[in-house]
Parts: C-alpha cells; sequence; structure tokens
C-alpha cells in the first residue's frame, strides 16, 4: 500500500495494512476457538465476549482502509515537510 503527503506530495510504501489484515484475520478465528475451548466459561458474558471479538476481526478487515489512514495521521510525520496528513 503506498500513502502519499498531502501538502507536498510525498509518497512511501507502507505495510501496516499487513499488520491489520492479520489481525483482523486472526480475531474471528481467535474468537470461535475461545467459543468452543470454554475460555470464557463460568464469565457469564461468554457469548457477548466472543460476539465482540468475532465482529472486531470483521470490522478491521472491512474498514482496513481508514484503520490505515487514521493510524498514519495520528502519529506518522511526512520527512519531507514535517506535516501528518496523509492519504
Amino acid at each position: 500500500m503506498q500513502i502519499r503527503c498531502t501538502r507536498c506530495g510525498h509518497r512511501e510504501e507502507t505495510n501496516l495494512g499487513f499488520f491489520v489484515n492479520l489481525i483482523g484475520g486472526i480475531m474471528p478465528i481467535g474468537g470461535y476457538w475461545a467459543w468452543v475451548a470454554y475460555l470464557f466459561a463460568g464469565t457469564g458474558f461468554a457469548m457477548q465476549i466472543v460476539i465482540a471479538i468475532i465482529a472486531g476481526g470483521t470490522a478491521m478487515l472491512v474498514f482496513r482502509d481508514e484503520i490505515v489512514t487514521w493510524v498514519m495521521n495520528v502519529g506518522y510525520e511526512c520527512p519531507r515537510c514535517g506535516h501528518s496528513s496523509w492519504e
């Protein structure tokens, strides 16, 4: 995935999308595993926790571009102009 600074046009290659895809893909599988392994048994909220894990992972996969854009705009400055405005 390439990102571009909206101020100066500087482009960089990023692998942040890979990590979002990885985490987003593992969360639904992990939620299913937690349900099958009775990981949250006895808490009284087992079903709600597992649904939240699976829904969170699916949401990360669906909104991965927005997540990457948000992460880049929050903490990564352009090496050329010093602003944090990426697309």
